[in-house]
């Protein structure tokens, strides 16, 4: 189960000093504004045991108006939280500065606040398989995860694994009610022809 917490959401709301003007226990300091998040996390764990909870939280771009003015040591007291409950990962929507889907008000932070989280960070937004592969090979991120490319190549890993070219999504057609966008993107059959001789 992965919870919520980005793009300018409950969670988001209450994380970021945009948008979090209370003054009780839940606004004012960083630990009061993360503490929505770690209490809704810690129940969730407790319910369904923290190797089965994920995370998902948008350091570095602004949604919904909501946005903070200095996220690096929010987002990293919100990773160190999250780590010491134990959850199976945390998810980092970063879109970059010249972001295709969304535009970061700031680069992206994960190779700041990946210390603070012990498990597996997972980075999401406007990956090809060429970014993924320089995070990947620079630590920062392992895995990045993959929405657009999915949604129009179903066995996009397929494609992937055999260098095969991505069919284009479109934009149009992601929430549509029936079948368009959904099922009419074609996979990609490769034929392999197997040779072998045969005894007469």
């Amino acid at each position: 189960m992965q919870i919520h917490g980005s793009n300018g959401c409950l969670i988001d709301q209450f994380l970021r000093d945009s948008s979090n003007f209370r003054d009780d226990a839940y606004g004012g300091s960083i630990l009061n504004r993360i503490r929505l998040l770690r209490e809704v996390t810690q129940a969730v764990a407790d319910a369904v045991n923290a190797d089965r909870t994920g995370v998902r939280l948008s350091p570095n771009g602004e949604t919904q108006g909501v946005r903070d003015s200095d996220p690096p040591p929010l987002f990293t007291a919100a990773s160190e939280a999250l780590s010491s409950i134990g959850i199976a990962h945390l998810e980092l929507r970063e879109p970059p500065l010249d972001g295709t889907f969304g535009i970061g008000y700031l680069g992206p932070l994960a190779s700041q606040i990946h210390p603070a989280f012990k498990g597996p960070p997972l980075l999401n937004s406007d990956f090809d398989v060429t970014r993924a592969r320089a995070e990947l090979d620079a630590g920062t991120g392992d895995p990045e995860t993959f929405g657009r490319p999915f949604i129009a190549n179903p066995d996009f890993p397929q494609r992937v694994a055999e260098g095969l070219p991505l069919t284009p999504d479109d934009q149009r057609a992601w929430f549509t009610q029936g079948d368009e966008g959904y099922m009419d993107y074609p996979r990609a059959y490769v034929l392999r022809w197997s040779y072998r001789s045969v005894e007469p």
